[in-house]
């Protein structure tokens, strides 16, 4: 068995046609549930890009210990270390080399560039495509995006494009040089994180005629600074660019089903998390201020925390299949690990999919809790969710008050009722605990955690990491 793993960034589960959207267009992920486990309940751990990553880096819930920039513990333990010292021939091919402490140990490693050639002799004075308040700070940011915007050399110059090709050329020399090995390909695209700089054609797909202010990078903020129609087109946006990466992800699938050997390799499609557009009043991921810092973070509500996994594995025939069942991005080192035929080292927290992909196992989890790293806790505890069938619990920390959703009644998570279920939320609290403990969280966080109900700080420590 051979792995193909592809990661784009910042995926909405609820803009794919397989997760039910009726609006945006996907055809090529669509076809590819089609044959595939469709994993309902995938919710990200550790949050966002770079953390997820490390998670499927590690088999673990690294938000716990670590945080962007910390060393890599010396007991860590790779999956692509893992793979390789399993005879497992491995690769890496992308355009987010994030946490490179992680990303460690693939025997070829093809990072492609992720800015246009060129942009630094596009004009400094680049017009912005709408008032300056409203897009990401600092203000030299949202200039060097625009200039980079102008400086694409067509479709096929995106980054998206450019990581998949890589990634067929991947296959396509594998295939030249006879190597049978098993093989593992990780494929990696920034693509469709904003900037949302598509060409114009995509964006009219959704919204043809459009002459308003956009908001392709829009700051992070709650939303009240953008019209309706401002936020409305910001999806369409969005929606264009998915459109953009469903497209190059649909060459790369199609290469491979004409590759030997197509028939004995899995896919598996995935996210690191979503983005709010207006939701909740919020845009973005969390708020940064006018220097580009983070200075509050959000609760990870579903339409944050709930990416897209899709599993296609050889010899499965019921394709398409959804799997209620929760899991997280640990779990997918499991996965792949079995898929492979390797143990897993015993510091993998994930589980393994596959019973749950072949329809002979039950609940790989209970519930998922989805946090921001604990890095700062000393300093300031930020946000974390944990989610059950029926019920969403915020435990707030010290940025956010604690809330409680209760799913069955409102799967929108519109209406807070911690008030009238402090109960219910006490016990989820106590549950929300019993995960730290059996991941392994440090004893220093846990115990800054164990306070039901804490009320948010109005000293907030100015500036801080994720």
């Amino acid at each position: 068995m051979n792995v193909v793993l592809i990661i784009c960034d910042t995926v909405r589960h609820d803009y794919l046609g397989c997760y039910g959207s009726a609006w945006v267009r996907t055809p090529h992920l669509d076809a590819l549930a089609g044959g595939s486990a469709v994993m309902t309940r995938f919710h990200s751990a550790s949050f966002p890009t770079g953390p997820m990553r490390k998670d499927v880096h590690s088999g673990r819930f690294t938000f716990a210990y670590t945080d962007w920039q910390s060393p890599r513990p010396p007991e860590e333990v790779l999956l692509s270390e893992t793979l390789a010292g399993a005879g497992v021939r491995t690769a890496y091919v992308g355009d987010t080399p994030n946490s490179p402490q992680y990303c460690l140990g693939f025997e070829d490693r093809r990072v492609v560039p992720h800015w246009a050639a060129g942009w630094e002799a596009v004009p400094e004075d680049v017009p912005l495509p709408a008032d300056p308040r409203k897009l990401r700070f600092p203000l030299a940011h949202a200039r060097r995006i625009m200039r980079n915007a102008a400086a694409w050399d067509g479709e096929a110059d995106r980054r998206a494009a450019r990581t998949m090709l890589a990634a067929h050329r991947w296959l396509e020399d594998r295939c030249a040089d006879g190597d049978d090995r098993p093989f593992f390909l990780w494929v990696d695209t920034f693509d469709p994180h904003e900037p949302w700089d598509q060409p114009r054609y995509y964006t009219e797909l959704y919204d043809p005629g459009y002459a308003g202010e956009e908001l392709i990078e829009p700051a992070y903020e709650p939303a009240d600074y953008a019209s309706a129609d401002e936020v409305r087109h910001m999806r369409c946006l969005y929606a264009g660019k998915l459109t953009m990466v469903d497209r190059w992800v649909g060459l790369l699938l199609e290469g491979l089903s004409r590759m030997p050997p197509a028939s004995e390799t899995a896919v598996i499609f995935t996210s690191d998390h979503g983005y709010y557009h207006g939701e909740h009043g919020l845009i973005g991921k969390l708020q940064l201020d006018r220097e580009g810092v983070p200075c509050r973070r959000w609760p990870l509500y579903d339409t944050i925390a709930h990416p897209p996994l899709l599993v296609r594995v050889p010899g499965i025939t019921d394709g398409g299949r959804e799997v209620d069942a929760f899991c997280q991005p640990p779990d997918l080192t499991a996965t792949i690990l079995e898929l492979l035929g390797v143990d897993a080292p015993a510091r993998v927290q994930g589980r393994s999919l596959l019973p749950l992909v072949r329809g002979r196992g039950g609940a790989a989890r209970d519930g998922a809790v989805s946090s921001l790293t604990f890095a700062t806790d000393e300093a300031v505890r930020c946000p974390s969710s944990f989610r059950t069938t029926d019920w969403l619990y915020v435990y707030g920390g010290d940025e956010w008050p604690s809330e409680l959703y209760d799913l069955s009644a409102d799967p929108s998570e519109t209406r807070n009722v911690f008030a009238n279920r402090r109960a219910e939320a006490e016990r989820l609290h106590r549950r929300y605990l019993a995960f730290l403990e059996s991941i392994d969280c440090p004893r220093r966080s846990l115990d800054l955690r164990r306070a039901f109900d804490p009320s948010p700080r109005a000293d907030l420590p100015y500036r801080r990491t994720l």
